[in-house]
């Protein structure tokens, strides 16, 4: 039986689920306006790499825009996510998501770096007009977003409760 059984929202303890606040919401079309954005970025950024006449151009924009997707869309699944996890557990996977990005970005770059079929300068510019935009999206709609602060009050199960004082 649960301590506090008025903050359960079913008969067989488990916790309802929590509505998703104005914060969430906006954090969510934050993540997917610029995961959008970059991915139409980067796809002007293929159009124009197909055009030139190195074949090397268009496969090094193909790569730079995966490596794009591997930047961008766990904020996206984070900011989808993040609402159900503690704050330390999203703490961590935020930490932990970033950390294993870069370290599949640098791999990837260090492991193409002098490949033939693929031009360094494209990967860098599709990497770098596709993510970079996304983060600037991003940070610009969450800064013009009013956030309200929402916390949930905490009892305090050192004092006794008095049923007759919430009257």
């Amino acid at each position: 039986m649960p301590a506090h059984p008025e903050n359960t929202g079913s008969v067989d303890g488990a916790p309802a689920p929590r509505p998703r606040s104005a914060g969430d919401r906006t954090m969510q079309r934050a993540t997917l306006l610029a995961a959008a954005v970059g991915l139409v970025l980067d796809a002007i950024v293929l159009v124009v790499a197909a055009s030139r006449p190195e074949a090397a151009a268009f496969g090094g924009a193909l790569l730079g825009t995966g490596l794009t997707l591997i930047v961008v869309l766990p904020s996206v699944a984070i900011a989808f996510l993040g609402p159900r996890m503690t704050p330390i557990s999203m703490a961590a996977t935020v930490l932990g998501s970033w950390a294993v990005k870069m370290f599949a970005v640098i791999l990837i770059l260090l492991a193409v770096r002098d490949h033939p079929a693929l031009s360094s300068t494209w990967i860098g510019l599709a990497l770098l007009v596709g993510a970079v935009s996304a983060m600037l999206v991003e940070a610009t709609v969450l800064m013009r977003t009013r956030q309200p602060l929402e916390v949930a009050p905490v009892e305090d199960s050192r004092e006794p409760r008095d049923p007759e004082a919430g009257r």
